[in-house]
């Protein structure tokens, strides 16, 4: 089970833009966590997205050091929650990649996904299994 990751952004206020928008259907919020980043996921729940800017990577404030452009997804409720985050995510400044639609699941159930590129070149997934 996931419990934390990590994105690396270039502008700080591009990515709050984007991830407060593109959350905001899924029932997630942004959690302020230090002048150099963010979070995002649910209030008391366990698992989070962190979002930290590169020029504190550059300043050795992190062990993890500069990143290729990472894929995340995100567990949606439903279809229409789906497509919601694929408009919020485009409206953010998110580039479209694909559209909201069934995905290949190789006989593992259903599952309803659309994926959108962030402000700092990351793969954002959002899908629905069921």
């Amino acid at each position: 089970m996931l419990d934390q990751s990590q994105i690396i952004s270039r502008n700080m206020d591009a990515a709050r833009r984007f991830y407060r928008a593109a959350a905001r259907p899924l029932g997630l919020s942004v959690f302020e966590a230090s002048d150099d980043g963010f979070m995002v996921g649910r209030a008391g729940a366990g698992t989070m997205l962190r979002v930290r800017c590169a020029e504190a990577l550059s300043r050795g404030d992190d062990q993890m050091g500069e990143t290729q452009p990472a894929h995340v997804a995100l567990e949606a409720p439903d279809d229409a929650s789906v497509r919601a985050f694929f408009r919020a995510a485009l409206e953010a400044g998110g580039r479209q990649l694909g559209r909201p639609a069934p995905q290949p699941t190789g006989g593992q159930g259903s599952y309803y996904a659309a994926r959108v590129i962030d402000p700092d070149g990351n793969c954002i997934e959002c899908g629905w299994r069921h």
